[in-house]
């Protein structure tokens, strides 16, 4: 009796239905632990992936799938064929996994967040892969979903893409103005995204690094130091400062050869749109935040003042 159901309700549907190829917005999809077939539907059609919440209820119901549901992250696209949908919710296949790469992390990190939820089997061959391809800095910081051991190419990809869709055309002519190739650019917001802890900041930074560069003295930025030790230090020592590489902005003048890290949205438009300010100093007060002076007396001075309270 329940398979003549199913098969009345087969010759209801239009055969579109079953036989479209998806087309149309991609959507990924959360479905949690212990949803109900009502809430899956439901969720499908606000997200215009199906039309009629009613129509594919009764479809997977008479299939025998309703219960079968697996929670995961799916990839769908609007206007799916039913049976496309339901394989993909029963079998599992459409799991993707979540992973969110945040601002300034390096491309060793960004490798070991993949390896770690299971999206890539080799750090290692990750960073390699980057490097070759001269992307360290383009793997932008953002929320991902990535199908477990997916391709190094295709997960590269995608970082890339979502790093362009922020850098586009308007802020390639801006760099241009500035006399900056894109490296160049992204380099700069990179040390930005590394001295900047506190949001309003980042301009401000972005000014002085800009200055130093137009007066033609050192960046002395710690955070290129600590690039260039290839670790963290909670706290630099001088003889750090003396560490030799291209990296070191205490010896060395410009900017790094490469970014530093990832820099996110923030720290890449600061980067292209200094503050006006005729700061060239600043150092750290120890709670994220800077002092800043537009000399270098005032910069000893305030540094004593802090020392001794």
């Amino acid at each position: 009796m329940k398979k003549t159901l199913f098969l009345i309700i087969l010759a209801m549907i239009p055969a579109a239905v079953f036989l479209s190829i998806p087309r149309g917005e991609k959507k990924i999809l959360e479905i949690r632990p212990g949803a109900t077939a009502v809430e899956v539907a439901r969720l499908l059609r606000e997200e215009g992936i199906i039309k009629k919440q009613g129509m594919f209820l009764s479809f997977i119901r008479l299939a025998g799938s309703a219960k079968k549901i697996k929670a995961g992250i799916y990839s769908f696209r609007t206007s799916e064929n039913y049976l496309s949908i339901m394989r993909k919710l029963v079998r599992g296949s459409g799991i993707y996994i979540k992973v969110t790469i945040p601002e300034g992390f390096t491309t060793e990190q960004v490798a070991e967040r993949l390896l770690e939820y299971g999206v890539i089997t080799d750090s290692a061959a990750f960073v390699k892969k980057v490097l070759d391809n001269n992307l360290r800095g383009y793997l932008f910081p953002e929320t991902y979903y990535f199908a477990p051991n997916g391709s190094m190419d295709g997960i590269i990809h995608s970082m890339t893409d979502e790093f362009y869709k922020v850098f586009d055309d308007t802020y390639k002519k801006r760099a241009e103005e500035l006399g900056f190739t894109v490296d160049q650019a992204v380099t700069l917001a990179s040390l930005v995204e590394k001295e900047a802890k506190v949001p309003s900041e980042r301009p401000v930074i972005s000014a002085i690094f800009h200055r130093r560069l137009k007066t033609r003295k050192y960046l002395e930025s710690c955070a290129s130091v600590q690039f260039a030790l290839g670790k963290h230090k909670e706290r630099l020592r001088y003889k750090d400062l003396e560490v030799d590489s291209p990296y070191n902005t205490y010896r060395r003048f410009g900017l790094p050869p490469t970014p530093i890290c990832n820099p996110g949205r923030q720290s890449i438009r600061a980067a292209l749109y200094p503050a006006g300010t005729d700061y060239l100093y600043f150092f750290a007060k120890g709670d994220g935040s800077h002092v800043f002076s537009a000399d270098y007396e005032s910069h000893l001075r305030k540094q004593r003042a802090l020392k001794k309270r």
